[in-house]
C-alpha cells in the first residue's frame, strides 16, 4: 500500500531496505533526537528493519519509506514515516528523516498520510506519539497534527511525552 501527497511518495519497508535505513539511523540529528546520542551498529538497524516488516506481516501496516518528488522527476529518500503497534490497544505515529530535510515539513506531511491511513482502514479510537523530552521539533510537528498532549510516561525504560489524536467524529446530516 503506497501513499502519496503532493510531495512525497512513500511504499512499505521492504528487505531491500537495510542500507537506507542504517544510513538514516546514523545521522547525525537522528542519533541525537531519537537515538539517546548513539548511533545504532548495522545489526541494531537490521533488528529494527525485521521489527518493521514483521509489523506489516503481523498487521497489515507499518512504516514507510519517505521519498521526496524532484522537479526531475527523480525520488530522494529522506526518511521513513508511519504507524506501529504501541500497545494491546493503541496504534503509535512515528517519522525519522536525516537532519538535512527537517524543518521543511516533510514529517507533517507524510504523517499525515499514515493518520488519514490509519483513520480510514483501522478500527482505533485514536493514535497516539511518544516523543523524547528534548525533541521541541517533533513535539511542535505533534501539536500542528492535532495531537493533545496528554503527560509524561514511561515506555521501554525511557520517558517520553505523551500525546493522542482522538479520530474525527463522522459527519452530521442534516
Amino acid at each position: 500500500m503506497n501513499l502519496e501527497t503532493e510531495r512525497l511518495f512513500m511504499r512499505p519497508v521492504t528487505a531491500r531496505d537495510a542500507e537506507p535505513l542504517h544510513r538514516l539511523h546514523m545521522d547525525p540529528l537522528v542519533v541525537e533526537l531519537i537515538m539517546q546520542g548513539k548511533p545504532l551498529t548495522r545489526e541494531e538497524s537490521d533488528a529494527r528493519l525485521r521489527l518493521y516488516l514483521d509489523e506489516w506481516d503481523r498487521f497489515a501496516y507499518g512504516f514507510w519509506m519517505v521519498y521526496l518528488r524532484q522537479e526531475s522527476g527523480d525520488l530522494s529518500f529522506v526518511g521513513r514515516a508511519g504507524l506501529r503497534r504501541y500497545d494491546e490497544n493503541d496504534v503509535e505515529v512515528g517519522v525519522c528523516l536525516f537532519g538535512a530535510f527537517s524543518g521543511q515539513g516533510i514529517a507533517g506531511e507524510g504523517l499525515g498520510a499514515a493518520i488519514e491511513f490509519a483513520f480510514r482502514r483501522l478500527p482505533v479510537a485514536r493514535l497516539v506519539s511518544v516523543v523524547r523530552p528534548t525533541n521541541i521539533r517533533s513535539q511542535r510537528a505533534m501539536e500542528k497534527l492535532g495531537f493533545t498532549f496528554v503527560g509524561v510516561t514511561k515506555h521501554l525504560g525511557t520517558t517520553f511525552r505523551y500525546y493522542e489524536l482522538k479520530r474525527p467524529a463522522p459527519p452530521a446530516f442534516l
